[in-house]
């Protein structure tokens, strides 16, 4: 994810509604009130340096099929409609010379089945000790790589599978180095297990990740490397997650490949993965193309087996037994005169193959496999309003 105090970025499990409460929005507005106030006042260290809302709504067509290799069942359906995907609040700013504060609330439009604490994202305290070093407490998103995973939620347009099944929002103490040159950042970060969720079976407790990221900057060359161990229960079993996520930008074009591997145990090696790739091309200022595409798989016969027998899932990221492809191209326009405004639209096609054979059903030759396509046509608008920007304005 990114690392500056101000903007970071991940991607939740959950994606939010489009309305909030009257309540929130009244807390939203006091927010507002209380920083005008502050910017009649000469301080050198605002206490907000972040006071903004972002939204999104689309129209959205898709168009899915589920076929099975035996030839006999088939099912279409089609949706179309207009929906809105996010309603985020960011808060942000300095306590003093050396601590500094980050929120950020997604407003659902379902109040009960979540808390209110289940929805924010980010809600930490940074302590700078110098430069180079600093410490972070607080909820924020695991220190895992990846340029899909780094970026906003509301700029993943569309996604891979694991993207969509990471719980990456939760509670942490982590440090921080940053290099004097800028170039290198070394995250390492203790925090509670994205095995544990709302909808966990093994609660709110008691379960532990370790992480560590390397961020890299040279010039056109960009990385996101991280190594992490996900206590995924009670007894001790750890599933060992490597991301390296490679970036190439320049003026007009950039490009990124993110690997990600997977493996509970040795034998896993090179069964349970995913590759993601990216590429824009800036037209001009204002409107840019990009294509994308992902590869993922989990072809671990042994956990298959175990699920089967158990229904327990040693890898949430990567369903035993399935391979997701998904590739698509879209466009993205800000307006000259309204830059804070992106229009957005994209073509897409999601393929998941379902491999429902055990290792006895694929001695008797009796295994049924199924494939089902999910095709989305999308064109939506996100509106970005900075509140200080137009206090300052004003």
């Amino acid at each position: 994810m990114e690392l500056n105090d101000f903007d970071p970025k991940c991607q939740p499990k959950h994606r939010a509604g489009i309305f909030g409460t009257s309540r929130r929005i009244a807390l939203l507005a006091v927010l507002i009130c209380f920083s005008s106030s502050l910017f009649a006042q000469k301080d050198s260290i605002p206490f907000f340096t972040t006071l903004r809302m972002e939204v999104r709504a689309e129209l959205n067509y898709q168009h899915q099929m589920s076929s099975y290799s035996n030839g006999d069942v088939a099912h279409w359906n089609d949706t179309y409609g207009f929906t809105g995907k996010y309603f985020n609040i960011h808060v942000g700013g300095n306590l003093g010379k050396h601590f500094s504060y980050y929120f950020r609330q997604r407003i659902v439009a379902n109040p009960g089945s979540v808390t209110f604490f289940d929805n924010t994202d980010f809600l930490y305290l940074d302590y700078h000790i110098n430069d180079q070093w600093s410490l972070r407490v607080g909820k924020e998103a695991l220190a895992v790589g990846g340029y899909e995973y780094d970026a906003a939620p509301i700029d993943v347009l569309f996604n891979s599978y694991y993207w969509d099944q990471f719980y990456c929002f939760q509670l942490a103490f982590g440090a921080t180095y940053k290099s004097k040159d800028g170039k290198n950042t070394l995250r390492l970060q203790v925090a509670n297990s994205p095995y544990l969720h709302y909808g966990s079976p093994f609660g709110q407790s008691s379960l532990l990740s370790y992480n560590f990221l390397w961020n890299g900057d040279f010039n056109h060359f960009h990385t996101l490397y991280s190594i992490s161990m996900f206590q995924r229960d009670k007894v001790g079993h750890f599933m060992n997650y490597i991301a390296l996520g490679n970036k190439l930008s320049y003026d007009k074009w950039c490009l990124y490949l993110d690997l990600m591997h997977h493996a509970n145990s040795v034998r896993q090696l090179m069964k349970d993965f995913g590759v993601v790739c990216r590429a824009d091309y800036f037209v001009n200022d204002q409107f840019s193309l990009f294509a994308k595409g992902a590869y993922e798989q989990n072809k671990d016969a042994e956990e298959w087996n175990h699920y089967l027998q158990t229904g327990d899932l040693w890898d949430w990221l990567a369903t035993p037994g399935q391979q997701y492809f998904y590739g698509g191209i879209g466009f993205e326009l800000r307006p000259k005169k309204c830059p804070d405004v992106r229009i957005h639209g994209y073509l897409a096609d999601f393929c998941t193959e379902n491999d429902w054979q055990d290792q006895t059903a694929k001695s008797k030759n009796t295994g049924i496999t199924s494939i089902s396509h999910n095709l989305m046509v999308n064109a939506g608008i996100s509106w970005n309003i900075n509140f200080l920007k137009y206090l300052r304005n004003k």
